[in-house]
């Protein structure tokens, strides 16, 4: 996955948060991004952008322990 500005900011987002739900981070993209997340394709697409990246996050956190 290529790291774009949004999934940056994503990722940031799980990073320095203790727990954000997805329905958090979506309404965060709408506000900043301008992301159509009421368009359920453009919801379903970031939702699963969102799952990768928390994956990766969790990862690279169980690595520093």
């Amino acid at each position: 996955m290529k790291d774009s500005r949004i999934i940056k900011y994503i990722k940031s987002l799980i990073r320095n948060h203790k727990y954000m739900t997805t329905e958090d981070i979506m309404l965060l993209l709408e506000r900043y991004y301008g992301l159509p997340i009421k368009i359920p394709s453009v919801y379903y697409k970031y939702r699963k952008v969102i799952k990768e990246c928390r994956k990766e996050v969790y990862k690279e956190r169980r690595k520093k322990r």
